[in-house]
C-alpha cells in the first residue's frame, strides 16, 4: 500500500475511531465517555488501520483485522471506564470475524486457516474459563474476549497467539506495577484486564 493510500485508509481509521466512541457511549451504564476519549478513540484507530494498512495492503486480511480494530476499541473503551467487557459485542465480533474468516477459506479454497483459528479461539476460551474459576478476578467478559483474540491471533499463526496472549498479560503487569508504584491506584484496586489484552493482540498481529 502507497503512502497515499496509507494517509487515506488511517483517516478512515479516524472517522471509524470516532464513531467507535460514539457506539461504545450508547453501551455504557454510567456515561462516562467524553471528547478526550474521542479525540483518543480516533487517534488510535488511526493508528492502528494504518499498520494493518502497511501490515497486509488491500484485502480480505485488512478488512477483516480493521472491523476487528474497531470491536477491540469499543469493548477497551467500555473496560477502561466500567470494568466491563459487554458479550454482546464481542459475540458480534466473533460472528463477523468469524464469517469474513470462513469465507475467504471457502474462496481460496483452504481450510487451514480457519481450523487453526477456531482452535486457538477454544484454547484462549477454555484456558481463561479456568484460570476464572480456578483463581477468580477475571469475569465472563473476560473469557469471551479471550475467544475473540484467540480467533483474531489464531488465522495468522499459534506464534501470533503465544505472543499476543503474553504481550497482553506483560502489558498488564507492567501498568499494574506502575499504577502501584506511583500510587495512582490503592494496592487492593481492581484493573481492567481488556485494553491491555486487546493491545498485546493487535501489537501481535501487526508484526507477525
Amino acid at each position: 500500500m502507497n503512502p497515499f493510500a496509507l494517509a487515506g485508509w488511517a483517516a478512515v481509521g479516524a472517522g471509524v475511531g470516532a464513531e467507535v466512541a460514539t457506539g461504545a457511549r450508547l453501551l455504557l451504564r454510567t456515561g462516562g465517555l467524553g471528547g478526550r476519549e474521542t479525540i483518543a478513540s480516533a487517534a488510535v484507530t488511526a493508528v492502528l488501520f494504518a499498520g494493518l494498512g502497511w501490515r497486509f495492503g488491500w484485502g480480505i486480511d485488512l478488512a477483516a483485522y480493521s472491523s476487528f480494530t474497531a470491536v477491540a476499541v469499543a469493548l477497551a473503551l467500555i473496560d477502561f471506564v466500567e470494568q466491563r467487557l459487554p458479550g454482546v459485542l464481542t459475540l458480534a465480533g466473533i460472528v463477523m470475524l468469524g464469517g469474513t474468516f470462513t469465507l475467504e477459506a471457502v474462496r481460496t479454497p483452504g481450510y487451514n486457516d480457519l481450523l487453526r483459528a477456531a482452535a486457538a479461539m477454544v484454547v484462549l476460551a477454555a484456558g481463561y474459563l479456568v484460570l476464572a474459576l480456578a483463581l477468580g478476578g477475571l469475569g465472563s467478559g473476560d473469557v469471551k474476549l479471550a475467544g475473540l483474540l484467540g480467533l483474531a491471533l489464531g488465522w495468522q499463526s499459534w506464534s501470533a497467539v503465544l505472543a499476543g496472549t503474553v504481550l497482553g498479560w506483560l502489558l498488564a503487569g507492567i501498568a499494574r506495577a506502575l499504577l502501584r508504584a506511583t500510587g495512582s491506584v490503592p494496592r487492593d484496586a481492581a484493573m481492567p484486564l481488556g485494553p491491555y489484552l486487546v493491545l498485546g493482540a493487535l501489537l501481535a498481529i501487526l508484526g507477525d
